[in-house]
């Protein structure tokens, strides 16, 4: 018989490591230990960055986890101020919509800053070579009118030799 050799089976890629999410996890077991209400709450708010830590693909998935947690945290933390005052109102301010809206709206603002951000980006590096070509075009303009048309070096057959070239051969003559 004639068998074809088994192909050996690729393992995908492994990510890139990522020390937000353990430590995020190692920040909400320290919580609980002082306040396991402020703990729930960091859960409840954090859900966009952990559905995204647990489905995140592709390239830069680590700085990705970042950008949205770190926006995400920054709108959980003025409730978890109010809560660490005052433990009784977890239920008030997990169930209140507003919270929810401004506490999951931080992640969707990292989630925008994510697709703008690499816009921005090209915008801002188009200007800048836009005037870095605006400055080279001027220093080209600045050496021919110091050196004259022949320091572009063109054709060399047709242009007469430049009066320091002259002089110094016919010192070697």
């Amino acid at each position: 018989m004639n068998k074809l050799p088994m192909k050996m089976r690729r393992r995908r890629p492994q990510g890139e490591m990522n020390g937000f999410f353990p430590l995020l996890f190692v920040g909400l077991l320290m919580v609980s230990l002082f306040s396991w209400q402020v703990a729930a709450l960091f859960v409840v708010g954090l859900l966009p960055t952990m559905v995204l830590a647990l489905t995140g693909k592709g390239a830069h998935k680590a700085q990705k986890l970042q950008c949205v947690g770190f926006s995400n945290i920054t709108g959980i933390l003025p409730f978890a101020m109010q809560l660490w005052d005052r433990p009784r109102d977890l239920s008030v301010v997990v169930l209140d919509p507003i919270n929810l809206v401004a506490m999951l709206g931080s992640a969707a603002i990292g989630y925008a800053l994510l697709y703008v951000g690499p816009m921005i980006a090209a915008q801002v590096l188009q200007v800048m070579a836009q005037d870095k070509l605006k400055q080279l075009t001027q220093q080209r303009q600045a050496l021919l009118e110091l050196w004259g048309p022949e320091v572009l070096g063109g054709d060399e057959s047709d242009a007469p030799e430049p009066a320091w070239m002259q002089g110094r051969r016919s010192s070697q003559d």
